[in-house]
């Protein structure tokens, strides 16, 4: 009962996500992050011409996607 429940949790903020798109304001989080690894992201993403921030919110939405 415990997984069914989680999955409707997660299926109900896909929705919310597929739905609000651009209408609600961000959210400002702060993690820790290895400073090499940081490093080597945001030159990768300096070398694609791409804003680093963006690229990490692209992964996430990909992960999202691709793991229901």
């Amino acid at each position: 009962m415990k997984d069914a429940t989680k999955q409707i949790q997660w299926l109900e903020s896909m929705r919310e996500l597929n739905k609000a798109k651009k209408v609600k304001k961000a959210k400002l989080i702060t993690m820790k992050i290895d400073p090499d690894l940081l490093s080597a992201f945001k030159l990768k993403c300096e070398l694609e011409k791409r804003p680093y921030t963006t690229r990490i919110k692209e992964l996430m939405q990909d992960y999202l996607e691709d793991n229901n």
